[in-house]
């Protein structure tokens, strides 16, 4: 068994320069690439056991390295542990939905399907997962939930790129053995079209007044600089029409936002809800909810958002990255050939950043 000591020196040893490029990001990958572990087929808790194991499972979920925001206050850490201590009581996973974005970020990245980011980060939930079964076997069962209709309604991309990705995400949890725990994929669109009776026409009315309240100014403008870092618009425009076409596209992403909010469905049944970021992202945030780092402690950039990378942190340690725009230009960044390290298509090279660019 390799010992935590054994771990730190290869992991220094792994990132000397004495060491080929190629050979230091194959250990680096084999290292991230977290096992989950086994889980009981069958596991019981005396009823005397379930608050004090639930508050512990609770507790394991809300360490840092999971964790973005501050600890949730009193009130949403009840509601939370109301709904893990529900899935404890009969022995079962921790059934947890967490939103993903439904294709890559066409201003980052020029490919459609998952790549290094996404495995880093599937990995990292995977490390979530083993570190609830260290305090309760059952584990997390987690399940992705692509926000699909939102995509379509705020930025109106086509749908062809965002099937590519789904599939692609699908095929990489197949691809690293991850069926376990993260148990298939869901799409908002297979139920948000009930929006269209009742739920979108309340949006709308109460984004009209919440949109003309001075107070919320700031979020406005805030929103209008995300859409503007994900959002292609049409070639040709203007600065007025492009700026009209990003807050016309924050707009509309406001409006999905507050109907999935008035329908209840992510409040629905037991399961609890996760997410990358920490909700600022949002017009309204989402209560009681789960706001994770995406590829490993300290990092925050969603998956969607660029192509993964391992970065050199100047201390003798590889960290992967999501290589956003931002990092592209402030990096040294090298393709890495590694064909072979993971049997799918897209997997056979890797960017390594080493230093400032």
């Amino acid at each position: 068994m390799t010992t935590t000591s054994q771990r730190n020196r290869a992991r220094s040893n792994g990132s000397s320069s004495a060491r080929p490029l190629a050979e230091q990001v194959r250990a680096e990958i084999e290292r991230l690439w977290t096992r989950p572990q086994s889980t009981p087929a069958r596991f019981e808790v005396p009823p005397s056991e379930v608050a004090p194991l639930a508050k512990a499972v609770l507790d394991a979920m809300l360490v840092r390295a999971f964790r973005v925001t501050p600890l949730p206050p009193p009130d949403e850490y009840a509601q939370l542990l109301a709904r893990v201590a529900h899935w404890v009581r009969r022995g079962k996973p921790i059934r947890v939905l967490i939103g993903y974005g439904p294709m890559k970020n066409p201003k980052t990245t020029s490919h459609a399907c998952a790549d290094w980011s996404e495995f880093f980060a599937l990995a990292h939930l995977a490390a979530w997962h083993n570190k609830v079964c260290a305090v309760y076997p059952p584990g997390l069962r987690i399940k992705i939930i692509f926000d699909d209709s939102t995509i379509r309604m705020a930025n109106r991309h086509t749908k062809a790129p965002m099937e590519d990705y789904m599939r692609s995400v699908d095929e990489l949890v197949r691809g690293m053995g991850y069926q376990s725990f993260l148990v298939g994929t869901m799409r908002q669109s297979s139920f948000a079209w009930l929006f269209h009776f009742g739920p979108y026409q309340v949006a709308r009315w109460r984004l009209r007044r919440w949109e003309r309240d001075p107070a919320n100014r700031e979020v406005v403008e805030q929103m209008f600089e995300f859409a503007q870092r994900n959002v292609v618009a049409p070639p040709g425009l203007d600065a007025q029409a492009s700026e009209a076409h990003f807050r016309a596209a924050a707009h509309r992403y406001r409006v999905y936002w507050e109907a999935l909010q008035l329908s209840g469905f992510s409040r629905i049944g037991h399961k609890l809800v996760a997410m990358y970021l920490d909700g600022q992202q949002h017009h309204l945030r989402q209560p009681a909810a789960f706001h994770l780092t995406s590829l490993g402690k300290g990092q925050v950039a969603q998956p969607w958002q660029g192509e993964g990378a391992l970065q050199d942190n100047g201390h003798g340690q590889w960290i992967p990255v999501v290589l956003t725009s931002k990092r592209r230009e402030q990096l040294n960044i090298q393709q890495v050939d590694i064909a072979g390290v993971f049997p799918i298509a897209g997997f056979e090279t890797m960017f390594a950043c080493i230093g400032a660019n």
